[in-house]
């Protein structure tokens, strides 16, 4: 796909069918099918289109298998999921767009883009987040977005081949001198993705870019083309993970208990530190798209701690570490070195 002289209909037009797509996956990976939600921007112009799944959260799923042990195989996979589209044009810009790109307060904006969060019935499938988007006020504009896979119960292999096929999406669309690598991406989202007061990253990466711009249209082209691929290219990030073909989603009773303990730090990044959260909010957006990307059901523990060289103690001793070098390891126990 190239494209000069990008404009901002072309690029509503190609996030609108980022959005198709990804539906349409799900839907044929999971059987369920979504409520959609179209909505009108009250500040300005514009709007969105919401597409949310949801499944029920009752707890009676378990059946017991073998004596002191329950497990479950619910009927449906996503238990709280939702992939949204949004055009918004306004003539105020939010008082942090003004602070940190140095516009006119009464410069009229474009604000386009798609984000998708997918909260999973089973603790053996990872919750995924991405988002792909674009700013546009008078003279300034820029891209930006990323992608993170946070696993409860990580499995090695799938975590490498999933940072292999976002590098394969940098090296084929990236640009060095754009600042569009898969390193810089990967170090991004390390330092981005992060729990300060916890000491642990949110899961085990991605890719993370923002403020990708140039004054040539021959550049923005091409950092639409990296964006647009990276928001394609989600179907084969989370095939892997999500394909009912050869898998058994079924889990225990003690998998969900840790499942929604962890559930707990996504939200708390969520409301804390996540950029698009706050803007969305101070930017007066439509609340309930916003906080789509919180989980149904989420606990909490006090002072809680799994139990050593156990499953769930592997979690955040191996895996939500800064600066894993995924794409050169090739095996778990290499993990353990690098600690």
């Amino acid at each position: 796909m190239t494209i000069k002289n990008i404009s901002s209909e072309e690029i509503k037009e190609g996030f609108k069918r980022v959005q198709d797509a990804i539906c349409n996956f799900l839907i044929e990976e999971t059987d369920q099918k979504y409520l959609q939600d179209t909505w009108d921007y009250h500040k300005g112009t514009g709007g969105g289109i919401t597409r949310v799944w949801e499944g029920e959260n009752t707890e009676d799923f378990y059946v017991n298998v073998a004596e002191g042990t329950t497990t479950t195989t619910r009927p449906h996979i996503l238990e709280k999921a939702g992939v949204n589209f949004s055009f918004i044009q306004g003539q105020n810009l939010p008082s942090a767009a003004v602070t940190q790109f140095k516009i006119a307060p009464d410069s009229s904006f474009i604000a386009t883009g798609v984000s998708l969060v997918i909260h999973p019935y089973s603790p053996l499938i990872p919750t995924i987040h991405m988002n792909v988007r674009y700013f546009e006020a008078g003279d300034v504009y820029w891209f930006g977005g990323g992608v993170d896979l946070t696993p409860v119960y990580p499995e090695f292999d799938k975590c490498v081949q999933f940072h292999k096929t976002l590098k394969n999406i940098c090296d084929k669309y990236g640009n060095e001198s754009l600042n569009i690598t898969y390193d810089i991406g990967k170090k991004e989202c390390d330092q981005y993705f992060y729990l300060p007061h916890r000491s642990e990253t949110r899961g085990v990466g991605g890719l993370f870019f923002d403020h990708l711009k140039s004054q040539n249209p021959e550049d923005k082209a091409k950092i639409w083309e990296f964006v647009y691929q990276l928001g394609m290219g989600f179907i084969d990030l989370y095939r892997p993970f999500i394909c009912r073909q050869n898998q058994s989603f079924s889990y225990t009773k003690a998998q969900r208990e840790f499942q929604l303990y962890r559930r707990s730090r996504y939200v708390e990044f969520n409301l804390l530190f996540d950029r698009g959260t706050k803007f969305g909010i101070v930017s007066e957006g439509r609340t309930e798209s916003i906080l789509m990307s919180l989980p149904a059901v989420a606990k909490w523990k006090y002072n809680y701690s799994p139990p050593p060289n156990t499953q769930e103690s592997k979690l955040t001793d191996l895996y939500l570490i800064q600066g894993i070098d995924w794409i050169n390891l090739t095996n778990e126990n290499q993990l353990l070195k690098k600690q």
